[in-house]
């Protein structure tokens, strides 16, 4: 009835009333149907063929899609009539993971090859051009259209930009813009202003006032993790805090911003697929528990805040100071007291006192089960004091070991360790002799076993980052004993922490059918429904049940509201094996679905 009432007051040219679109839409979304499935040219579904669909891409004017699988290809269809046209069999030698049209007859593919390809559609036996620069398996291709640059991401924790323009004889200009540890997905806005990064560590990171120019940079040194690290840990660490300028406003370009909010019954591990809505106003996430057993699906604002939050902080630690002075004058006020309590009470805190800043015992780490090699710094006369070790490993090499773990008691040393100097411990240590001569501070276990075949770079191995800026290789034989280090504690004034703002708006929980699979969400071309995978099927999520569009004065508002659930507003199940990818048409609410054994089915509303 409100759809004839709409039409009637169109055709009087009245306008609409409000909330008459959000009731079309709602009409028009839950009658999508599926209507025709995908079939191969003898007639009858082969899934031995082509194997997965892993990636489903429209073009810009929503006329051709592209459909990276499992088995090394990479299909085409004609999204008006449903047809498979062209099939590029071989098309990398590994399998095909994601595509990113850059124009109306351009595309590129990316494979765990670790190579990126280049295609025209009207020429598809051969590819255009090959780009090699990434380390292990590339997942995500973006393109600029603000700076006409390529943007690639893999398992190598880099992030390539390529001008497509610009050839040389050595091949395409390409330059890596930034690192971090546990890199899976990265996104870029519509418009080209904001850069969103998914981790292995469970937060988001936004890159506001994007510049890809000079991101490598404004964001050289800088280290996620470690500063995620400092925020949990509640622990001051220097070479984490010294990147503090990178949260401020004061910083025009390439400003960073984590977000770490999530639902209370989801702690966020791995987010292993990331979407951005078409009007660029929020980012939509999939994320695995750490008990491997449930899966979550949330949508953050992606706006920046409207408040400096390093301005914040700095208030935050003059009002500490100022408390912190008060009850000094409180404290000095008691210790003028000749009561006995006061003395007894004043004897105990002198000796904590004293405790406190007397020099401290300190234990080196225990050893791995093997080293062959130590690290130590290349300049003697300047100790390398490590209080953090990390262990890389790819996402396939974690899930082999889960898989050991489980059948055996005995598991492996990782291949790689390396160790990371925070500055919060001192750089001296009270030694009655040279440290440059004590082969105590020489065999300090700084161990990093690289002589097996499993630890060279290669695609499916451990993500092995070089040491630490100053060290190198040594061959030594492992100490027999530990003897403790006397270290003196470093007195830093207290400091405060930048902390991060709630961006949690919905959020729903997902199945994990699949495991060990990622499964690609989309947004619809007006935003205003979210495409799912859901078991042998998809799942049709809004904002509300009347499929009401994103609200846009969420930057406004000084308070957040409650995060609330997202509303399903249909569940269509239309294929036999566990739905891995999704994708909504640019132009129209046209929606494709591609499967683990290899099914495409397209869906329309039938009205």
């Amino acid at each position: 009835m409100s759809y004839l009432n709409w039409l009637t007051r169109r055709e009087s040219a009245l306008p609409p009333r409000f909330n008459d679109t959000n009731s079309i839409m709602k009409r028009i979304y839950s009658s999508v149907e599926p209507y025709q499935e995908w079939k191969n040219e003898f007639g009858e579904f082969n899934k031995s063929e082509f194997g997965g669909v892993f990636n489903l891409e429209f073009s810009p004017e929503g006329n051709i899609v592209v459909a990276a699988c499992e088995k090394k290809c990479v299909l085409l269809f004609d999204a008006v009539t449903t047809n498979h046209t062209h099939k590029i069999m071989e098309a990398h030698t590994d399998r095909v993971n994601c595509v990113k049209f850059l124009n109306n007859r351009m595309f590129a593919t990316c494979s765990d090859d670790t190579t990126v390809a280049l295609w025209d559609i009207r020429q598809l036996k051969r590819k255009v051009r090959s780009l090699h620069g990434h380390s292990n398996w590339v997942k995500n291709i973006e393109y600029s259209t603000k700076d006409n640059l390529l943007v690639t991401s893999g398992f190598d924790g880099s992030i390539f930009t390529w001008d497509i323009n610009a050839l040389t004889e050595q091949g395409l200009i390409y330059q890596k813009v930034f690192h971090t540890s546990g890199l899976m997905r990265c996104r870029i806005t519509p418009d080209g202003t904001k850069l969103v990064i998914c981790t292995t560590g469970g937060f988001l990171m936004i890159v506001h006032e994007l510049d890809l120019t000079t991101l490598h940079k404004d964001l050289c040194g800088f280290r996620p993790l470690i500063y995620r690290l400092m925020q949990m840990g509640n622990q001051y660490i220097p070479q984490a805090a010294k990147f503090e300028h990178v949260f401020s406003k004061k910083q025009k370009k390439n400003r960073v911003e984590l977000v770490t909010d999530f639902p209370d019954e989801d702690d966020a591990e791995v987010i292993l697929a990331l979407q951005i809505d078409p009007q660029g106003q929020s980012l939509l996430s999939r994320n695995i528990c750490h008990d491997e057993n449930s899966e979550w699906s949330c949508v953050h604002d992606i706006n920046e805040e409207p408040f400096d939050i390093t301005d914040q902080v700095q208030e935050c630690g003059q009002r500490k100071r100022k408390l912190g002075s008060e009850a000094d004058d409180e404290r000095s006020e008691e210790e003028t007291s000749d009561s006995p309590d006061d003395v007894h009470f004043n004897f105990n805190r002198r000796r904590r006192l004293r405790s406190a800043t007397s020099p401290r015992v300190v234990s080196p780490p225990p050893p791995p089960p093997t080293s062959s090699n130590v690290l130590v710094p290349q300049n003697r006369s300047e100790l390398f004091v490590p209080d953090i070790w990390a262990a890389e490993v790819t996402v396939q090499e974690r899930a082999m070991r889960q898989t050991r773990s489980r059948s055996s008691s005995s598991v492996t040393g990782y291949s790689f360790v390396y160790a990371i100097s925070s500055g919060v411990l001192p750089a001296t240590v009270n030694r009655t002799a040279n440290s440059s001569n004590n082969p105590e501070i020489v065999n300090r276990r700084y161990v990093a076993n690289s002589s097996s075949e499993e630890s060279r770079l290669r695609p499916g191995s451990p993500n092995i980052l070089s040491p630490p800026s100053g060290l190198v290789f040594v061959p030594r034989e492992p100490p027999t004993e530990h003897r403790p280090i006397h270290l003196t504690p470093m007195r830093t004034k207290e400091r405060n922490i930048v902390q991060n703002a709630k961006k949690l708006m919905y959020y729903i929980p997902e199945s994990n059918k699949g495991k060990g699979f990622i499964k690609e969400p989309s947004f619809s071309s007006d935003g205003r429904i979210i495409s799912s995978p859901y078991e042998n099927g998809v799942r049709l999520l809004g904002f509300s049940d009347q499929c009401s569009e994103y609200p846009r004065n969420n930057r406004l508002q000084t308070v957040k509201p409650e995060p609330i659930p997202l509303v399903v507003i249909k569940n269509i199940s239309a294929h036999s094996d566990v739905v891995l990818s999704t994708k909504f048409s640019p132009r129209e609410p046209l929606l494709v679905s591609g499967c683990l054994s290899g099914k495409v089915v397209w869906y329309h509303p039938n009205l």
